[in-house]
């Protein structure tokens, strides 16, 4: 059995959802109650008195020896009326507007009006009579009368209990009853529990599917829950959670590959080294040599050995960068001032390469909070690469100013392009161009750490008469 509520696509919450489902459940409870006592009463009829219907209704209560405190009560609603008799059972008093002429009555009259019948000329009225007392002990008769068109005539039966026959026929009668209030009960309840299960039940098992998915590491899975707002709600972090862990799946497996790579380049980047000092240490051990060959041999067995201190330097650097635990030492200092006294500190060798020195640092002060010693060697990384990797007379732009709260630092050359094939991958380890001399190959990667640990990000394009144009971006608010 399905249910297809338009509600269900609506974001109805659980706090509404309650009150509705009350409402539905007090409907559902009144509907059971009217159905099983109109049902019971119809069973009890049919087939526990045979269609025949029992009633009494006694207005004996209405009458007051002051005549004029008789109640009219619902006879006012049906067009009835009452009135007293005097011994002679002669009308003394009416209460209500009387709709027949008769004033003194005979026993015929007085017999027809309480008899059971249809309708008719002679006997158009139906009613009751109570011997009563006035108001100063005469006996009276009190009568009401109803148009019988209005009436059922029907009594009740009140069984006695304490009787055989009585207490078998109160079994049947209550029986029906309440195995019919019963039946009706479940009915309900198994609808409700319906209604119930579409916007809570059904909605949980498609979320407890997704998570046994998810156990299974399939992060493909997305929920797909059609319920109440909170479930909706919980439905979306869920998938925004299982994008994230695709995410952070992905991201393992480039670092597991650029481990891999970085490995596979240390060894490559150290073996030859290593491989030299050994080779030439060797023949300083067991070869006669000139002084002029020892001297040229422990020149490149000191060369390599700088090399090989420097690239894993560079790598512990990297690592030590790569760690999310670490932080860097941040000091609120003037970026500009500082950036001006980097150059110059680098002015001699651009002198000595005779490189075009073009400067475009903001006279207002960028105060803002960064790792002095990392930032040197972030930007002296982009220095040296433009020294090495460039020849004499190359033009040097070097631009520092502010823009949309992020501190813009841009350090571009014309000399030699850097090669298409490695420019979305010149900031990954080992990455060097054909053009590069010696190096490790890490300083650009330790840069691109160095200013995402300061929560900005680094470039590489190219613009107008500058090939290669690194810019850098750091907030300001980091």
């Amino acid at each position: 059995m399905k249910f297809n509520f338009n509600i269900i696509k609506k974001k109805l919450g659980v706090k509404n959802f309650l009150i509705i489902n009350c409402l539905i459940t007090f409907l559902v409870l009144y509907v059971i109650i009217q159905l099983s006592y109109k049902s019971s009463a119809f069973i009890v009829k049919k087939l526990v008195f045979n269609n025949e219907q029992i009633n009494n209704i006694s207005m004996s209560s209405y009458y007051n020896e002051d005549f004029d405190k008789i109640k009219l009560g619902f006879l006012s609603e049906i067009g009835g009326w009452e009135e007293v008799l005097n011994e002679d059972k002669k009308v003394i008093y009416v209460k209500g507007e009387k709709k027949d002429s008769i004033m003194q009555y005979n026993d015929e009259q007085l017999f027809r009006l309480s008899s059971v019948g249809n309708c008719s000329s002679e006997n158009p009225y139906y009613g009751e009579i109570f011997s009563v007392k006035g108001k100063h002990g005469e006996p009276c008769l009190f009568l009401y009368k109803i148009d019988r068109r209005k009436l059922t005539l029907s009594f009740t039966y009140k069984p006695n209990l304490y009787t055989k026959a009585d207490s078998l026929l109160s079994f049947k009668v209550y029986g029906i009853l309440y195995l019919t209030q019963f039946i009706y009960l479940l009915i309900g309840l198994y609808i409700c529990s319906l209604i119930s299960s579409k916007f809570i039940t059904n909605p949980l098992k498609n979320f407890i599917h997704s998570i046994k998915n998810l156990k299974k590491l399939d992060y493909g899975t997305r929920a797909n829950v059609k319920g109440l707002k909170e479930l909706q709600d919980v439905e979306t972090e869920f998938n925004e959670m299982v994008i994230e862990l695709e995410k952070v799946k992905e991201e393992n497996k480039r670092i597991d590959e650029s481990k891999k790579r970085l490995l596979v380049d240390i060894s490559h980047d150290l073996k030859t080294p290593i491989t030299s000092i050994q080779g030439f240490s060797k023949l300083l051990l067991e070869e006669n040599v000139t002084f002029e060959e020892k001297e040229k041999f422990l020149k490149i067995i000191h060369n390599k050995a700088i090399y090989s201190t420097a690239l894993i330097e560079d790598l512990f650097a990297l690592s030590k960068l790569e760690d999310s635990d670490y932080s860097p030492s941040l000091v609120k200092l003037n970026f500009t001032e500082w950036l001006r006294r980097l150059i110059v500190e680098y002015y001699e060798e651009f002198q000595n390469k005779h490189f075009n020195l073009e400067l475009n640092i903001s006279d207002y002060p960028i105060i803002f909070k960064f790792d002095e010693k990392l930032m040197k060697r972030a930007i002296s990384n982009i220095f040296n690469n433009a020294l090495n990797h460039n020849e004499d007379y190359t033009r040097l732009k070097i631009s520092c100013y502010l823009e949309d709260n992020n501190v813009i630092l841009q350090i571009g050359n014309n000399g030699h392009y850097i090669d298409k094939s490695i420019r979305h991958t010149i900031f990954e380890p080992f990455v060097k161009s054909e053009i590069s001399a010696g190096g490790s190959g890490l300083g650009l990667a330790i840069t691109k750490k160095i200013i995402k640990k300061h929560g900005g990000d680094i470039s590489l394009t190219s613009r107008e008469s500058l090939n290669n144009l690194f810019i850098i971006s750091i907030p300001l608010k980091f």
